[in-house]
């Protein structure tokens, strides 16, 4: 696959031939698009990374059906189309992985109206203008060993295609996981639920919603109209920010925002299913927050679980 992309690369005249080169090895490779810039790639180049440049947008789209790439690094301001069409039609693309990250360069220090229009268009993330590549090169590893877990997670049938995030049955099985390593390590663990009627969960919220969370946190649908996220080592107070930060962008979508959270799996073991269902209730049960009175954490009774069935209320989640 990747000679393919290297006989594409020089058929197409790239003129970079000392990095494409290593597109014939196991590299990461970062297709960046946008003016070249010679201190980046090869500050990149130090971090093994083959990198491929392509100097406009219409190239760019072209390049990344037959170069497959791991990172797509995108100017805001290209000669031809601008960064946010181009990664609106990557992800419209059907000949390129809904997997692979995309990160949008600005001029400037990005403002949150761009960071929000990014994230629609399908963006994992925003920079300005040149990064710095200190700060660059942990980002793109960051963000390829989160393309491989969704690979992984793919393969087995645990993400939901429509949307790129893992499905209910993968939800449960990540924040499973999380639970057991909080009760071996004396963590906190915090679920957020925010549900969308009468909006369906899209590809652009999806981007919101994994945007504004950590590559640590696992964020997953329930229901076409709902989605959750599980954050490891986050109490009571990390869970409000969150969930009021996500929410407020995703009011629009006319979002209600229900969240709890345990602050020592260790010395109070939670299966993390409970947690999602006391997260659940307490969009309708819940404390208001002062501020937001579509944000509200648990307060009172417990859910009922059974049989591996979530039974918050009226609402149910199958695991």
């Amino acid at each position: 696959m990747r000679q393919r992309a290297l006989a594409c690369l020089l058929r197409h005249g790239d003129k970079n031939y000392a990095r494409i080169t290593m597109l014939g090895t196991r590299l990461p490779v970062v297709l960046i698009a946008g003016a070249p810039r010679t201190s980046l790639a090869g500050a990149l180049g130090e971090h093994r990374y083959a990198i491929a440049q392509a100097h406009t947008g219409t190239r760019a789209l072209e390049w990344a059906r037959d170069l497959h790439p791991d990172v797509i690094v995108l100017e805001a301001d290209l000669p031809d189309i601008s960064g946010i069409e181009v990664c609106r039609r990557l992800r419209a693309d059907s000949q390129v992985s809904s997997s692979v990250p995309i990160l949008l360069l600005w001029a400037d220090e990005p403002s949150p109206e761009q960071r929000v229009t990014g994230s629609r268009a399908g963006a994992w993330g925003c920079m300005r203008s040149p990064p710095d590549p200190a700060e660059l090169a942990p980002r793109l590893d960051a963000y390829i060993e989160a393309k491989q877990h969704l690979e992984v997670t793919s393969a087995q049938g645990l993400i939901d295609r429509a949307t790129g995030l893992h499905n209910r049955l993968g939800l449960v099985r990540r924040a499973r996981e999380f639970g057991a390593l909080m009760n071996r390590t004396h963590g906190s663990l915090a679920c957020i639920v925010f549900e969308l009627e009468p909006e369906p969960t899209t590809v652009a919220i999806a981007h919101v919603v994994k945007e504004n969370t950590r590559a640590s946190d696992a964020v997953g649908t329930l229901e076409p109209t709902a989605l959750a996220v599980f954050a490891p080592a986050t109490a009571g107070d990390g869970a409000a920010k969150l969930a009021g930060r996500v929410g407020a962008i995703l009011r629009d979508a006319g979002a209600r925002v229900g969240y709890d959270a345990a602050t020592n799996l260790t010395y109070a073991p939670m299966d993390p299913l409970e947690l999602l269902a006391r997260a659940r209730a307490a969009i309708r049960q819940g404390r208001p927050d002062p501020a937001y009175p579509w944000l509200r954490s648990f307060a009172g009774t417990t859910p009922r679980t059974s049989g591996g069935v979530l039974v918050p209320g009226d609402a149910r989640t199958e695991q």
